[in-house]
């Protein structure tokens, strides 16, 4: 059989996939390939939701490899964990390779940051002084693993402290490129050579829309560039995309990352220890050679760049201060918070007005002094790292100038503006802030700068349709602007029998989530519920508050009677799961991203427990500015928006349960709005089924109890 042959033919029970001992014939698969097939030869855009167990990631991979295998680097898969992106180059390719029996090129490409940095190692082991004791017995193992060529991150197997993960890895800002001399075996540049030579680069969501919004600039140099041009891209995990774009695709400014930058040129974190500017006088003093380039460098840094530059970031501290205090903001501790404005900040506040013009002549005076330093130390070889790096700097500082009066302006409808307020990783009493304006019309943007310039594109999901409809994703991503013809709709469902090994039970005496004694009730029947289930449970919240206190109400009984109990944020959410799936007796407390994600084939997880209808919080910005523009246009927000994306969480958090043909389990929804309000029959069509039975309290232990036996 031809390794061309169309899908209908490859994924059929006599084809060639049949031939492999644990192909399994899954009609759904064969559909999905086969439309896969179509747009990749026709072009135009298709939408797929394909229920758990499709093998959807074998049918987009078989027409992408044998139609497009002659066109190096023209594919893009994106997926948005790193799970599946591993399940893609460990599993999946190497079956359809020796299924063909050809070699398939395929290639893993991380963000840059990702890789360890032969020169820095060199530095490092040449100057271990400059780590602390806990640094240096790190550096030991990353050299080691270094030598044995495991450049990226994920491929240690043990993490990185954060002061050391910047000190060790790839940096655009520090590159020497070309002239580095350790080029010839950078991990970063070998995974991109890598990347460009491949049939299909794999990615996640965030680093293709870095790529994108690189090329949106249209200002780039091409060695800057994350992705070789491509003409095809497939999106799994495609509900996420509209998030991952916004925060791409938008401007924002982080006071913690301008402090970070001005820590690294001023006080320390700079060059192997110092800031870069401080330490950068003493390499001038010990270059010597020409003793007048060296008194003007060294005068120009000690009389205007490093003095201007202190001046600049006190004016950056006072701008965010000045800006807390006109909006009354209390920077508590406390969890992350989002505040929305729709005024230009310039003209209400003659002060603010005035010191962004002292922000926007500092940063203009002190980068053309930096230009000239950096004209000065062109031809010095000695010098070219400082040289790349303080380019980058005075970059860096012009961006900032450049987003200031874009940002403040809070008038433009086409764009939401707000503040978040959040506290520093590690750190919970600092509390930093971010000013944030992102377009509200994303689709518009992504039709426009994407899905009109590719050849094909593909997304797919187990949760992209709404009551059997795409609407809601089409108009979202700015697909609905595609000629009808050049779209494709299909959603497939799952072969698994969730009829038979789903019984999903809805709470009927409980009080509704908005109640004051919701969560009290909710403490008193959980540990029944986890009793009946021996744990393997997964509890699944909407709001970090309630799902604390619920913890602290439980968890010394449950622990007193033996059961493990783990909270989100309690450790790294890899290593949360993974103690989870090999602890007996053992429940999950999670909310946000623990409503997907989350693969636990077997009886380990038995028991899903959804705390209320997962309804987005209506003040969070960009929602709440959604929503206004729909009422605008005489459409109901809470049905066009509110709704369909509380269904498709809805159906992530279902979808945790049933992992492989063999697995049962119960899920039980606390939230008796699903019955008793009108737009409850949204969320309980939309799962792909179960049997469905209203229970009290009293009874849905014993339900579980007796289904689980």
């Amino acid at each position: 059989m031809k390794i061309n042959a169309h899908p209908q033919i490859a994924f059929s029970a006599q084809g060639i996939f049949s031939e492999w001992p644990e192909f399994e014939y899954r009609q759904a698969q064969q559909e999905m390939s086969s439309l896969v097939w179509e747009v990749v030869e026709r072009g135009g855009c298709a939408l797929i939701e394909a229920g758990t167990g499709t093998g959807k990631s074998l049918a987009y991979l078989y027409p992408l490899f044998t139609q497009t295998i002659q066109e190096k680097g023209s594919v893009v898969i994106a997926t948005y964990t790193i799970n599946l992106q591993q399940q893609l180059m460990e599993k999946e390719i190497p079956f359809l390779a020796k299924i063909l029996g050809i070699p398939l090129k395929a290639a893993l490409l991380l963000g840059r940051g990702n890789y360890l940095c032969w020169r820095k190692l060199a530095f490092y082991r040449q100057h271990p002084d400059k780590l602390d004791s806990s640094q240096r017995r790190f550096l030991l193992r990353v050299l080691t693993s270094a030598e044995e060529n495991l450049g990226c991150l994920e491929q240690l197997g043990y993490s990185l402290p954060s002061e050391l993960r910047e000190k060790l890895t790839s940096e655009a800002e520090t590159c020497l490129r070309k002239i580095c001399p350790f080029q010839g075996k950078c991990f970063w540049l070998l995974a991109r050579k890598e990347a460009f030579a491949a049939e299909v680069i794999i990615v996640n969501h965030h680093l293709f829309f870095t790529d994108l919004s690189m090329r949106m600039e249209r200002e780039f140099a091409d060695d800057k560039l994350v992705l070789p041009p491509y003409h095809y891209v497939i999106f799994d995990e495609a509900h996420h995309v509209e998030d991952v774009a916004a925060e791409y695709l938008g401007l924002r400014l982080d006071e913690y990352e301008i402090e970070r930058f001005c820590k690294r040129l001023l006080h320390k974190e700079g060059r192997w220890g110092n800031g870069w500017l401080v330490s950068l006088r003493q390499r001038l003093l010990e270059k010597g050679s020409d003793l007048a380039f060296m008194q003007r460098s060294i005068a120009a840094l000690e009389m205007e760049l490093i003095p201007d530059l202190l001046t600049l970031e006190n004016l950056f501290r006072t701008l965010f201060q000045l800006i807390g205090e006109g909006q009354n903001f209390q920077r508590s501790l406390g969890e992350e918070r989002n505040y929305r404005y729709t005024t230009n900040l310039l003209l209400e506040n003659e002060t603010l007005n005035g010191l962004v013009s002292q922000v926007n002549e500092a940063i203009d005076q002190w980068t053309k002094r930096l230009s000239l330093l950096i004209d000065e130390m062109q031809d010095s070889d000695e010098l070219i790292e400082d040289t790349i790096f303080l380019v980058e700097a005075g970059r860096f500082f012009k961006r900032l100038g450049a987003s200031l009066p874009l940002l403040l302006d809070g008038t433009d409808p086409q764009f939401v503006y707000w503040f978040t307020l959040r506290p520093i990783l590690g750190d919970q009493r600092t509390i930093r802030m971010v000013i944030n304006r992102v377009p509200l019309q994303l689709g518009d943007l992504l039709y426009k700068e994407l899905f009109s310039k590719v050849n094909s594109a593909i997304l797919t999901s187990a949760t992209l349709a709404v009551g059997n409809d795409f609407t809601y994703i089409k108009e979202r991503l700015g697909i609905n602007y595609l000629h009808p013809s050049e779209r494709k709709e299909v959603i497939l469902e799952s072969p698994f029998d969730y009829q038979k090994n789903v019984l999903v039970i809805i709470s009927t005496d409980l009080p509704t989530p908005e109640d004051p004694k919701y969560s009290e009730k909710i403490s008193l029947l959980l540990p029944d519920l986890i009793h009946a289930a021996k744990g393997r449970s997964l509890l699944l919240f909407t709001n970090k508050r309630q799902m604390i206190e619920v913890y602290n109400q439980i968890a010394p009984q449950l622990k007193e009677e033996g059961f493990h109990l783990f909270k989100q944020g309690e450790k790294p959410r890899n290593r949360l799961l993974k103690v989870f799936q090999l602890t007996s007796k053992s429940v999950l407390f999670g909310m946000d991203s623990f409503w997907e994600g989350v693969d636990i084939p077997g009886s380990q997880l038995s028991n899903v427990v959804i705390m209320r209808l997962p309804f987005r919080v209506p003040t969070e910005p960009l929602f709440q500015a959604k929503w206004e523009a729909l009422q605008q246009e005489g459409k109901d927000p809470f049905l066009n928006l509110s709704l369909p994306e509380a269904v498709l969480k809805f159906k992530q958090g279902f979808g945790r349960l049933i992992r492989t043909k063999t697995d049962r389990g119960t899920v039980i929804i606390l939230d008796q709005r699903v019955t008793t309000k009108r737009y409850g029959k949204a969320f309980l069509t939309s799962i792909p089924g179960g049997e469905i039975i209203k229970a009290t309290t009293e009874q849905i232990p014993i339900l579980i109890k007796k289904w689980l036996e």
